[in-house]
């Protein structure tokens, strides 16, 4: 049952307040007796307003008392009208339903507005129906067309219409609270998937004398087994200030997040508005001391971002105008080449709406983009949506998760694990908001994504701290998915399955090194170490993603992914020399295999100059048949002895 007494005083004191500002206004009854004891409701409920009343007690006394009224009058229509609102707080909307029907259907001209109450208890009620005759009610009364509701109407009889189509077509779907420690008597919300999904970041409202609604921080439970583990707090984030809506990026080693104070305090950094997005680094156990995001930061409320998959991109909700009548938009800002952030646009197409768009989460997939929203028909409040980008980028419709995921209450903040299923948000239950999970259907499920996981290492063995990981798309060469190696050297990156890439591992003052992964190779969790040579002279690396046509020196299509990183990776190491080296395999004769890899060797040449190598930076060999890789005449073995080569050269 709803508690929420003190909010239905405000109400009741609300709706009679005609009654109160004349005392001997005109009621809907010639009852002394019902009046008597309406008035008696009305004492009671303003009485309950003072410090140390039984609030309680005071809601069943007003109860009684009205129900004793309309008993001496059922026809009395103010006593009946707050009875309807007392009946909606206890989420009794069946009988909301009734009590609102009954009074409007002999006072509704009195009332216009209230029919909106009724249509709102039918929709609690999951009775459309309800919901249609409360509108077709309302048109009814003169001048209601011509007025300012019109809108309303119609987007309430929308609404009806896709609630009575969602329950014609029931889902099997379960969408439980986590169960306790993460779920509590406080509200938690927001949450965020650690890397694959084995851990939730998440905010919990405080209870604090300083702040009237609670304080805001950040917490990490770990899934075991069977359960959560105790919410922890993060470690440096956490401070007297509200702190909340974090997101990690796809490695879990940077974590974007909301700090909301005054704008001006002392000693405390740059911060432009009332909820500035920040921006911290995983260090061992904790976490680097947070940076203001800057650009992406204005005057207004910025707050519940999402990083991309590479970390490149971050999306946001902004909130515009005066507390308590703030316009929410999604946004979104790219990072530039030297790590900073651009400043924020609004995200075109059919993301934002007119009413209130919030909390997005973009899937690991780096195709699907979760939020909430209430300017959309639905289920009523907010309401989950998830819309897919095509192949030329673009966002497509929004799509409603629809019923029992959305509900006539608030559901916000989803978030789907790496599995594309999974999925975890917030939802308001007689106003107590927590966490749940459930199983999504196929139709609103992400893509399944695996992750790669482990170190980077020298030679010697050493970890590569601040190395980086890249995955880059084999069909437009562009990096879908990075990690930055922590300073233990590990990493961990969220894995595709729908497409071959090639990973790129690289570290400053080492060499790159490349692997191509083919199309559903990897699945689940995928621990793979990388060992990088330092980038001396003679160390030399395969570049294993660039072939050619059989017998041609003309480079094969699927080589310019590589090729194109390479080149870029050459741009920032112009100081270093490079041999291109071609090598064949024994086939054929040693003249033409030494004129076949010379000409290939000036092709790829040609082609990481195209892509960003500095002038007079690489120089071309051919080595023909004459250094294998390995020894045999297999099929196996001449593959491996057909290469190119990137080997540095001694500084001249």
């Amino acid at each position: 049952m709803r508690q929420r007494f003190t909010l239905l005083v405000l109400l009741i004191l609300g709706v009679v307040v005609q009654a109160w500002a004349q005392p001997g206004a005109r009621l809907h009854t010639e009852s002394k007796k019902a009046t008597k004891l309406y008035r008696k409701a009305m004492e009671t409920s303003r009485a309950a307003m003072g410090p140390g009343v039984d609030k309680a007690a005071a809601q069943l006394e007003v109860e009684a008392n009205l129900i004793k009224a309309l008993e001496v009058d059922p026809m009395f229509a103010e006593a009946e009208r707050v009875l309807a609102a007392l009946r909606f707080d206890q989420g009794q909307f069946e009988a909301a339903c009734d009590h609102y029907a009954h009074y409007l259907s002999h006072c509704g001209q009195d009332w216009i507005r209230d029919h909106m109450a009724w249509a709102e208890s039918a929709r609690h009620a999951l009775d459309p129906e309800g919901m249609k005759t409360a509108m077709m009610a309302m048109k009814q009364i003169p001048g209601v067309l011509e007025g300012p509701d019109v809108k309303a109407i119609e987007r309430v009889l929308k609404d009806a219409g896709f609630i009575s189509a969602s329950l014609a077509v029931p889902v099997t779907l379960q969408a439980e609270p986590l169960p306790f420690p993460v779920s509590t008597a406080m509200d938690e919300y927001f949450p965020s998937p650690w890397q694959a999904g084995e851990a939730l970041v998440f905010t919990r409202r405080l209870e604090n004398a300083r702040w009237k609604q609670g304080q805001e921080d950040l917490f990490v439970s770990f899934k075991n087994a069977e359960d959560w583990s105790e919410p922890q707090p993060l470690r440096g984030i956490n401070t007297s200030n509200n702190e909340g809506a974090g997101t990690l990026s796809g490695d879990g080693m940077t974590l974007c997040f909301t700090i909301c104070r005054d704008a001006d305090r002392p000693g405390e950094g740059p911060h432009k508005g009332s909820c500035d997005l920040y921006i911290a680094e995983r260090e061992g156990q904790g976490w680097s001391v947070p940076q203001n995001l800057g650009a992406v930061n204005s005057p207004a409320w910025e707050s519940q971002p999402c990083l991309s998959p590479d970390g490149q991109q971050l999306y946001f909700t902004r909130g515009s105008g005066r507390a308590g009548r703030r316009k929410h938009d999604i946004f979104t800002a790219l990072r530039n080449p030297d790590g900073s952030w651009g400043a924020a646009y609004r995200m075109g197409g059919n993301i934002n709406s007119n009413g209130q768009e919030m909390r997005p989460f973009i899937h690991p997939d780096g195709r699907h983009l979760y939020f909430a929203s209430d300017g959309r028909v639905g289920m009523g409040g907010m309401d989950l949506f998830v819309c897919e980008r095509d192949e030329r980028g673009q966002w497509g419709e929004p799509v409603n998760m629809g019923w029992p995921l959305n509900t006539p209450d608030d559901e916000s903040g989803m978030v789907v694990a790496s599995d594309g299923e999974t999925g975890y948000f917030s939802r308001s239950v007689e106003g107590q908001m927590d966490l749940h999970q459930t199983m999504l259907p196929k139709a609103v499920a992400a893509d399944p994504t695996a992750a790669m996981e482990g170190k980077l290492l020298s030679a010697a063995g050493r970890p590569i701290g601040g190395g980086r990981i890249s995955l880059v798309d084999l069909e437009d060469g562009m990096p879908f998915a990075e990690a930055i190696a922590s300073q233990d050297g590990r990493y961990h990156v969220p894995v595709p399955l729908d497409r071959a890439f090639v990973v790129l591992a690289q570290g400053e003052g080492y060499m790159l090194h490349s692997e191509r992964i083919e199309k559903g190779a990897l699945s689940g969790l995928v621990q793979r170490d990388f060992e990088l040579a330092l980038l001396a002279p003679g160390a030399e690396v395969v570049l294993k993603n660039v072939f050619f046509e059989s017998g041609s020196a003309t480079l094969d299509a699927s080589s310019g992914a590589e090729l194109l990183r390479v080149g870029a990776w050459l741009a920032a190491n112009p100081q270093v020399m490079m041999e291109v080296g071609g090598h064949t395999d024994d086939v054929g004769s040693a003249q033409e295999n030494q004129s076949l890899s010379e000409q290939r060797a000036a092709v790829v040449k040609s082609a990481l100059e195209d892509a960003g190598a500095v002038p007079d930076q690489l120089v071309a060999k051919g080595y023909g048949q004459s250094r294998p890789a390995v020894q045999g005449d297999t099929d196996a073995a001449r593959q491996q002895n057909r290469r190119t080569t990137l080997m540095v050269l001694p500084v001249r």
